[in-house]
């Protein structure tokens, strides 16, 4: 598992009920059966989404 598929703050963010939570919870089970490459998408993909989800709350330093 990659460094942010790992983390802490991700977990929390799955266990959120809301739409962040469950695209968080779907890149998490499409990670438990990636392999190295698809890894790295999925990493830059939650990255992209979560970094989305800052910019609509307005919280981007």
């Amino acid at each position: 598992m990659t460094r942010l598929l790992g983390s802490t703050h991700v977990e929390t963010r799955a266990r959120e009920e809301s739409v962040r939570g469950v695209l968080v919870r779907m890149v998490l089970e499409q990670a438990e059966h990636a392999d190295s490459n698809e890894l790295v998408l999925l990493e830059k993909a939650l990255q992209m989404l979560l970094r989305r989800f800052q910019v609509m709350e307005g919280d981007v330093s």
